[in-house]
């Protein structure tokens, strides 16, 4: 049960704040919105104000929006307060809204977690060992949290950069380090492995770190800065995806719902966190350049507004159809990948 609300919440959260973002635009921009809602399908309550039925319908994954005058292949006189109606500047305004009300709602997620949890701050200060990696070679060689290294191959170390330079060059070679355990002196045996993408040796043991709250205002500052590294790694994947350095690891909605379980098992603020990631990455997936996505949209409206008119239905259609497919093909290549990983082929 604790599982479902969770996939609930984070879906609905995500997309309910995209549609905010359209929805406040909209209205900014004299566009009729005719409906919002919170959930898909049937309505189960709701009430009109100025014109919008707000609703609350059956499906609680996130909302949606319906906006007077917003498909392009009526062919009649339009109203003013109509989407289509607008100038270019002013669709691209409020379509560009629902991503970025995505980057604000992983802001606010990122600056809570940070300003009540606080944000995890290594010790660095000793070379003591705060997690170890399972199946690292830390653990085959019988590392234990809580361990402190004393000495490598006879070398004193004081603290972790001093330990850690000596692991990142011996990739592959045996180590013989010192440890001390409570009040026991024991000595272990480690080969680093080598890490083709940090190219440096590794054994698989992570700094104990304490959690720092920050105040509102560094938390804020810390989310804007995590949402924009967020937003960078992103992107360099995609692109690194894109020219076959890496490989196309996508995950559907059978893999983001695992994902989404195995983080609420480990805490509330992970799985705030968590969301605030998923938002970016769907602030990102709209705004790029396929027919039907955000991306899309602001692309015929560029368009609209070099060329002084707009891109022709029937073009807009066949670009639709397009971008749908495309859409359909990442999505079911993404769930294919996700059952793979289910069923342990891959």
């Amino acid at each position: 049960m604790v599982t479902v609300l969770a996939i609930l919440f984070t879906f609905g959260i995500v997309v309910f704040f995209h549609e905010l973002g359209h929805f406040i635009a909209a209205k900014k921009s004299g566009v009729t919105v005719e409906k919002f809602s919170l959930g898909f399908g049937p309505e189960l309550i709701g009430f009109t104000k100025g014109g919008t039925r707000y609703l609350l319908s059956l499906i609680p994954l996130g909302g949606y929006l319906k906006m007077a005058g917003e498909n392009p292949e009526e062919d009649r006189e339009r109203k003013p307060d109509e989407f289509l109606s607008q100038k270019w500047y002013k669709k691209i305004f409020i379509v560009f809204s629902g991503p970025v009300m995505n980057f604000i709602l992983a802001v606010l997620l990122f600056s809570l977690v940070l300003s009540i949890w606080g944000l995890p701050v290594a010790n660095m200060d000793e070379a003591c060992i705060g997690e170890v990696t399972a199946g690292s070679p830390a653990e085959k060689a019988g590392l234990l949290p809580g361990d402190k290294i004393v000495s490598i191959d006879d070398k004193i170390v004081n603290n972790w950069e001093e330990m850690s330079k000596i692991i990142h060059y011996k990739a592959n070679q045996n180590l013989e380090i010192e440890i001390l355990r409570e009040t026991e002196e024991i000595s272990i045996n480690v080969v680093p492995e080598y890490n083709e993408q940090a190219k440096i040796g590794l054994i698989g043991i992570v700094a104990p770190y304490e959690m720092k709250r920050l105040n509102i205002f560094s938390s804020l500052i810390k989310g804007v800065e995590q949402t924009i590294d967020w937003s960078l790694l992103i992107l360099k994947f995609i692109g690194l995806m894109i020219v076959g350095k890496v490989k196309a690891e996508l995950a559907g909605p059978v893999g983001v719902g695992q994902l989404i379980a195995k983080v609420a098992q480990t805490g509330f603020h992970n799985l705030l966190y968590f969301i605030g990631i998923i938002s970016v990455h769907l602030g990102i997936f709209n705004l790029l350049p396929i027919p039907i996505l955000d991306g899309g949209h602001i692309m015929f409206f560029t368009y609209e507004g070099i060329k002084g008119k707009p891109l022709g239905a029937k073009k807009v259609h066949i670009a639709q159809v397009i971008g749908m497919s495309i859409i359909m093909a990442i999505l079911l290549f993404a769930t294919y990948k996700d059952f793979l990983r289910l069923f342990g082929i891959q």
